[in-house]
């Protein structure tokens, strides 16, 4: 266990334990996060495919008054991405990837099988060690909470990696109605 000596951020917090892992991959979630057993498997596997590819869960709602698991947040049938202020939302997977879906679940060879998106939606992901360190890992000078996810998504793709959501591993955030996402 390693502690910063001064608040320093989320982004350079993460930034500091990237420094101190010694795995291939490292794995983000955030503390308002939980998971069930066999979610790592899923997540992870894609990874060791293709050491440029960063997943993502499945992302459903905890309850924040009852802290009960409610899954459809983010349906298997969406992916994370952009509007033109760059505010991130969830949309229909587009007809190329969902075509390629479909030819999966025809040939029985992952109905379930990763689906590519341009966005994530923050801090819930795995990542090849080295390769966040080859995209420059965080910027430690965002100050400012919301824009790590932008910022990471697009260097991820524009570094000629790939952003995967994962429909068979899930998690959940606990997300208090007053702040909105």
């Amino acid at each position: 266990v390693s502690t910063q000596s001064t608040g320093g951020g989320l982004m350079r917090a993460r930034t500091a334990a990237a420094k101190y892992a010694t795995g291939d991959i490292l794995v983000y979630l955030d503390s308002h996060c939980e998971v069930l057993p066999g979610w790592l498997e899923p997540l992870i596997e894609p990874i060791f495919r293709d050491r440029t590819a960063v997943t993502c869960p499945v992302i459903d709602t905890i309850e924040w008054q009852t802290m009960e698991l409610i899954s459809g947040r983010a349906p298997m049938s969406a992916i994370g991405s952009y509007n033109l202020l760059l505010n991130y939302n969830w949309y229909p997977i587009p007809q190329s990837e969902q075509i390629k879906k479909e030819k999966r679940a025809r040939e029985n060879i992952g109905i379930f099988s990763p689906i590519r998106s341009p966005a994530m939606a923050g801090g819930l992901f795995a990542i090849n060690r080295l390769y966040f360190k080859e995209l420059g890992s965080y910027d430690t000078q965002m100050n400012v909470w919301g824009g790590e996810n932008t910022e990471i998504s697009i260097r991820i793709w524009t570094c000629g990696g790939s952003l995967l959501f994962t429909p068979c591993s899930k998690s959940w955030t606990c997300i208090p109605t007053w702040i909105s996402v």
